[in-house]
This record gives C-alpha cells, sequence and structure tokens, in this order.
C-alpha cells in the first residue's frame, strides 16, 4: 500500500520578504519624488545621491520579490521510492536509490548520485544581532525546522548525514 505523499515548502517566515520588499520600494518611490519636486536643501550632488539611492532600493525590492516568488513556487515532494524537486525553471526527480552520499556543510546539503548531484539550502534565513537561522519548512502544513527535510530524506535513502 502507498504511503502519503509528503510535502516541503519553505516555512511562513517567506512571507517576510515579501513585506520587506513592499516597504523598500514606497523608500525609493518617496526619495525619487523628493528630487523631482526639489524638497529641501538641494544640490546636484544630494540630487544624484538621492537618485542613486532611489535606483538601488528599487533594485532591492525587485530581488526580494523575485525571491519571494521563487520560494513560493517551490517544494519537495516526497515518495514512497523518490522524491521531487519542484522549482519555477523546473522539476527534477531523484530516485532514493540513486544517492550515494549526503553532506551537510552548515545550511547547505549537497546530495551526490550516481549520476551528478543535487543541492539543498534555505530559501532564507532569519537574523537577530549576530545570530542566523535557515528559515523552516511547512510539512503537510505544520511548520518543521530546516534540518528536518535533510532528516528525513537521509532516511528515506538509508544514509548517514556527513557533517563537515
Amino acid at each position: 500500500m502507498a504511503s502519503e505523499v509528503v510535502r516541503y515548502k519553505p516555512g511562513e517566515a517567506i512571507r517576510w520578504l515579501e513585506t520587506g520588499s513592499e516597504k523598500i520600494r514606497k523608500g525609493a518611490l518617496q526619495k525619487a519624488q523628493s528630487v523631482l519636486r526639489r524638497e529641501g536643501a538641494r544640490s546636484i550632488g544630494r540630487d544624484v545621491r538621492e537618485v542613486a539611492g532611489a535606483l538601488f532600493g528599487a533594485g532591492s525590492a525587485a530581488m526580494a520579490d523575485l525571491a519571494h516568488r521563487q520560494a513560493s513556487a517551490s517544494e519537495y515532494v516526497l515518495g514512497d521510492a523518490h522524491f521531487e524537486i519542484v522549482r519555477p525553471t523546473g522539476n527534477r526527480r531523484v530516485t532514493y536509490a540513486e544517492v550515494k552520499k549526503i553532506k551537510l556543510e552548515g545550511d547547505r546539503a549537497q546530495f551526490e548520485l550516481i549520476h551528478g548531484s543535487v543541492s539543498i539550502k534555505p530559501f532564507a534565513h532569519l537574523v537577530s544581532g549576530r545570530v542566523r537561522v535557515p528559515i523552516g519548512w511547512t510539512r503537510n502544513n505544520v511548520e518543521v525546522p530546516y534540518e528536518l527535510l535533510i532528516e528525513e530524506l537521509a532516511a528515506r535513502c538509508d544514509i548517514e548525514v556527513e557533517v563537515e
């Protein structure tokens, strides 16, 4: 009898990328508008700095939007004999028997396969002071820690994870 399919999606914390991009975009727009209206003490140098800051802010907001969209459209689907990596750019199916070795370096897991390799890394990190933690997953709609996906894949592949 086939077991239930398990889906790992980026955790709910990924939504803050979207919120952050909106705030950055609004700040960039305000900077650009202040230059156009020539508000406050103005000089050519200050105008150039303000425009450069606005362009940088708009680019940062676009990168945050892209990261959020990619993460939202990505997932790992674990079946009985294989796992599938679903990304906006395409899907990849890997049978558990194909996995020869799993190495964990920091937050990045490298799966060495019979032909090629696959990497799993966090979509984003939570940062508080000097502490940097990868965001976790939503496993079948339940929040779980980041490492659980790698541990579950290792168990299904019947391989020990090598920590470097």
